[in-house]
């Protein structure tokens, strides 16, 4: 639940790219985190989405004199799309459009997110590549930043939530949860597939504020989310490449 405060911010960001953008505007809407149940206040960006007419090299100009000023608000880097891009990249972005579908807060103007139709055909090797992919980022990360433990740290809790996010649009697919909360998306991603992930379950826990970092060394327990991510990659990579039957659309 937002407060009056976080309210009165995304009021007025709103209101600011009105004017900013007039006739071009067709959507802002709020997602991510801030529009489910996993918002961390002070620690979660507010992720926006803003559809236009079109998207021109004009509209990116009148927007970056303004974004040094939102970051500081607590505001991440815009989605900046528009209704073709909308409807031609849900085969692209099955993951992330399904999941500003499902859970978004519209600000002003059209829901254009409601008539959607979102592939999942590709889902499965997307999500492997996506988990891979990161993967290999977080041991290049490991070596820039394995003397600096409070860095570390922050790779650690910045790409967990690709992981979870992973997580859920797999067992969506497998129709087995619609979980949104963290937690509950790692438990029944532990129960579906029989397999603990203990150090993302304490960086849940540290994510939410319920528990401080342990005492010890910051690589070991990198060296053991490592691990964790290893073993979803290898889960992922042994699910079949075909979705159940009646699932092609979403």
């Amino acid at each position: 639940m937002l407060d009056v405060r976080i309210e009165k911010t995304l009021t007025d960001f709103t209101r600011e790219l009105c004017q900013l953008l007039g006739e071009e505007l067709l959507t802002v809407a709020l997602y991510g985190s801030a529009a489910g149940v996993n918002f961390v206040p002070g620690k979660s960006d507010f992720n926006i989405a803003i559809v236009v007419k079109e998207v021109r090299f004009e509209i990116l100009q009148k927007l970056q004199p303004r974004m040094a000023t939102w970051h500081t608000r607590g505001f991440a880097v815009p989605l900046i799309v528009d209704r073709e891009f909308l409807h031609r990249g849900g085969d692209v972005f099955p993951m992330e459009f399904s999941d500003i579908q499902k859970h978004h807060h519209l600000l002003w103007g059209e829901d254009v997110f409601q008539t959607l139709t979102i592939s999942s055909r590709h889902l499965r090797f997307l999500a492997e590549y996506e988990a891979r992919s990161k993967l290999l980022r977080l041991q290049a990360l490991y070596f820039e930043r394995a003397d600096d433990s409070q860095r570390l740290r922050r790779v650690m809790l910045d790409s967990l939530k690709t992981f979870l996010t992973l997580m859920r649009h797999l067992l969506r697919l497998q129709g087995d949860s619609d979980a949104q909360h963290y937690a509950e998306v790692l438990a029944d991603f532990e129960h579906r597939f029989q397999i603990t992930f203990p150090r993302m379950r304490q960086l849940v826990a540290i994510r939410m504020g319920k528990r401080a970092w342990p005492e010890e060394p910051a690589t070991v327990f990198f060296h053991d989310y490592l691990s964790d991510v290893q073993h979803l990659v290898k889960v992922i990579d042994r699910l079949p490449s075909s979705e159940p039957s009646g699932n092609a659309q979403r």
